[in-house]
C-alpha cells in the first residue's frame, strides 16, 4: 500500500508543478487512511493523525493512529488549544508555523504532501479476522479520543448501526456545547471531520 500512497502522492503533485510554489513550506498537504480487504485479512495504512478501528470478530478492536505530530506541540499549541487563549490568533499562526517547519523531514513527522518518500514513514500492517472498519480523520475521532463519549467498540457500533453522517452529527453536538474548549480544550471549535465505514 505504500507504493500506491506514493504514486499518489507523486501523481497530485505533477499535476501542480506548472501552477503552484510546491516548495513552500505551506503546499497543502493531507493525512491518509486506507484499508484493502485481502482474503479474511485486512490491510491498513495510516499517515499522520487519521485513525482506522478495526472491528476484529474476537479480542476487541485494534485502533491505529500516527500520534508522531504530537510530540511537536509547543507553548504555542497549548496557548492555542486553551480557552482562554482561543481567540489569540497568532498562537494558531505561531503553531501552523513551527509544524510547518518539521514536516516532512527527519526528526519530524510525515504527512502526504508533494515528496512521495513520506509514504515509506506511514503505518501500515495486516489484521486477521476483521468483520469491518472505520476510517476517520481525528477530527470524526473526537467522541473517542477527546470528548470520552464512548469507546472504540461503541463508536463502531453507533457507525454500523447509524452511518457516517450521524456519527459527524453526534460530534458537531459535542463540539457545540463547548464552543470556547473550556471543558475539552482544543485549538479550534469545530475540527474537519471525515469517516468511512465499511463492514466485510
Amino acid at each position: 500500500m505504500e507504493e500506491v500512497l506514493a504514486e499518489s502522492i507523486d501523481a497530485v503533485a505533477a499535476m501542480h508543478r506548472d501552477s503552484c510554489d510546491l516548495a513552500h513550506p505551506g503546499s497543502p498537504c493531507s493525512t491518509v487512511a486506507m484499508v484493502r480487504n485481502v482474503g479474511d485479512s485486512l490491510e491498513y495504512l495510516v499517515l499522520s493523525d487519521s485513525v482506522i478501528a478495526l472491528d476484529r470478530v474476537s479480542g476487541g478492536p485494534v485502533v491505529v493512529q500516527d500520534k508522531s505530530v504530537n510530540a511537536f506541540a509547543s507553548d504555542s499549541a497549548q496557548a492555542a488549544s486553551s480557552g482562554r487563549d482561543k481567540s489569540d490568533k497568532a498562537a494558531l499562526f505561531t503553531l501552523i508555523r513551527e509544524q510547518q517547519q518539521v514536516r516532512n523531514r527527519p526528526g519530524g513527522y510525515w504527512v502526504a504532501q508533494v515528496d512521495p518518500s513520506a509514504a515509506a514513514h506511514a503505518m501500515s500492517g495486516v489484521v486477521e479476522e476483521v468483520r469491518g472498519a472505520a476510517l476517520l480523520s481525528d477530527g470524526a475521532a473526537l467522541l473517542v479520543t477527546d470528548f470520552s463519549a464512548m469507546d472504540w467498540p461503541e463508536l463502531l457500533t453507533f457507525a454500523y448501526e447509524q452511518g457516517p453522517s450521524a456519527l459527524i452529527a453526534s460530534t458537531r453536538e459535542f463540539e457545540d456545547r463547548d464552543p470556547d474548549g473550556l471543558i475539552w480544550p482544543r485549538y479550534k471549535h469545530r475540527d474537519d471531520a471525515t469517516a468511512v465505514v465499511c463492514r466485510l
